[in-house]
């Protein structure tokens, strides 16, 4: 198969089944505001899933990436299942003394994501998500690397389904942000049951081996403050607003992210197959200008992206929601934009992995998170909600701009001055349509109109190119 053939087909099959986990909960999003008027429920839900993505990437400790890695570091069939079993145990040990742990200290933990210890329960529940999500990391891997897209599909829909149809009943009778919590839990463990079942081969064929445990921990551990600073970008501003302002601003920013994650269609599309594409590849002689040209084409559509969806996102949450929600509208530009620019940070990171200096990465997201935090504060004090939306924005940005820099110099990634000026113009339309042409339609869509022009002139060429060949087929 043509490496061209391999990303698109990859993008596409596992795009398929991350837009389908993605749109239920979009689709079903309005409902559910409707059934939950009070935003504090659903600010106590979001804060459930913070704590989740707080304390799987201390279970898991980098290892998926990294076994993913060694995985292809060689063609014996032996040494694959090793590094399968040797992962796997390491994060079932890791599991248990990080529940452990979470149950021990489940007041505290209140204290420290809610500023009140009556909510030690959730943290409980939290504990039993963490678990769950650090198992099923490690059982679902074997399909990604065998790249058994069909089962991602019919799996992932089922998890979708099962998730928001149950959180939907248990909602209707009564149990309000614990019929959410229930439904993710639930889902989550028939999911494991069923990977468990089709993959059990990959853990029990092989053995646990020390070498390769080393070699694990050698490239996953520098990767564990990545995951933990992806959860500071997507939880600290929660957990700082629910300090500062309360639950109910955390409910209402909750639902601005969740909308804001029709970027992740596209962010989702990409992730689902790019691990495999990336390092089935990493041998490749052009493998840098390959990865480079990934980059720029999927910058073009970030940035077209955002473009176009600015305008219409006030409208969008006028005609779905209703009552206080309907105020998520002014984060969800920001929000928008963010996954997509994480999206290109991976593409960049994903080359300091495979020369094995994933410092890199950890280096320039910390970067940005220290200023996310810092704005974090000073913002939401001044601007409420919207000020934790630019915060996180302008870190991914900073973040973005570092690896670029690094990835140049080290010569692992080539630039183009097209995509530069293009990443550019970011915080420029993003001044233009939040001040500027706010309340004048006209100012707010012509604006659009012209920057999606300017960019098809810049990559006109290119957008022939995919013209030509649309029309010929």
């Amino acid at each position: 198969m043509s490496r061209k053939k391999l990303f698109i087909e990859n993008i596409f099959a596992y795009g398929f089944i991350n837009i389908l986990n993605k749109i239920v909960p979009f689709l079903l999003l309005p409902i559910i505001t409707r059934m939950l008027p009070d935003a504090s429920d659903f600010g106590v839900y979001s804060m459930y899933t913070t704590i989740v993505g707080f304390g799987t990437p201390l279970v898991i400790l980098g290892l998926y990436d990294a076994m993913f890695r060694e995985y292809f570091e060689k063609d014996e069939m032996q040494y694959r299942y090793n590094v399968t079993t040797t992962t796997h145990r390491i994060i079932m040990l890791t599991s248990v003394v990080i529940v452990t742990l979470m149950v021990l200290f489940n007041k505290a933990l209140s204290n420290l994501f809610f500023d009140n210890s009556s909510y030690n329960h959730i943290v409980i529940l939290a504990a039993i998500g963490v678990f769950l999500g650090g198992i099923i990391n490690t059982v679902q891997a074997p399909t990604r690397m065998q790249n058994q897209r069909r089962v991602f599909v019919i799996s992932g829909l089922i998890s979708s389904l099962v998730t928001y149809l149950l959180a939907l009943a248990l909602i209707y009778y009564g149990f309000s942000y614990f019929g959410l919590i229930y439904s993710s839990i639930i889902a989550t463990t028939l999911v494991l049951i069923l990977f468990w079942f089709r993959n059990k081969s990959f853990f029990t064929k092989g053995s646990f081996d020390v070498n390769i445990a080393k070699e694990l921990l050698r490239i996953g551990l520098p990767l564990l403050p990545t995951f933990l600073i992806y959860w500071i970008y997507n939880s600290m501003d929660k957990i700082m607003i629910t300090n500062m302002l309360g639950t109910f601003d955390v409910g209402i920013y909750s639902i601005g992210s969740k909308m804001a994650q029709a970027s992740q269609l596209i962010y989702a599309g990409f992730a689902g197959g790019w691990q495999y594409f990336a390092f089935s590849t990493m041998k490749d002689d052009d493998q840098v200008q390959l990865n480079s040209k990934v980059f720029e084409y999927l910058g073009v559509i970030t940035v077209l992206s955002f473009i176009v969806v600015f305008p219409f996102i006030p409208i969008m949450f006028n005609l779905l929601f209703t009552g206080d929600y309907v105020l998520g509208y002014i984060v969800a530009p920001y929000l928008f934009l963010s996954p997509l620019l994480l999206m290109l940070f991976q593409i960049v990171a994903n080359q300091f992995l495979v020369i094995k200096r994933s410092y890199f990465a950890t280096l320039s997201l910390s970067l940005g998170a220290c200023i996310n935090i810092v704005l974090n504060f000073l913002l939401i004090k001044k601007i409420g909600i919207e000020g934790a939306a630019i915060a996180t924005l302008i870190g991914y940005l900073i973040t973005l701009i570092t690896v670029m820099y690094v990835s140049f110099k080290t010569r692992c990634m080539q630039y183009s001055r097209r995509i530069i000026l293009i990443l550019s113009i970011i915080p420029v339309y993003s001044f233009i349509q939040r001040t500027i042409s706010l309340q004048n339609k006209v100012v707010q869509f012509s604006s659009m109109f012209i920057t999606c022009i300017w960019i098809v002139i810049l990559y006109r060429n290119e957008f022939t190119q995919v013209l030509r060949k649309v029309v010929n087929r």
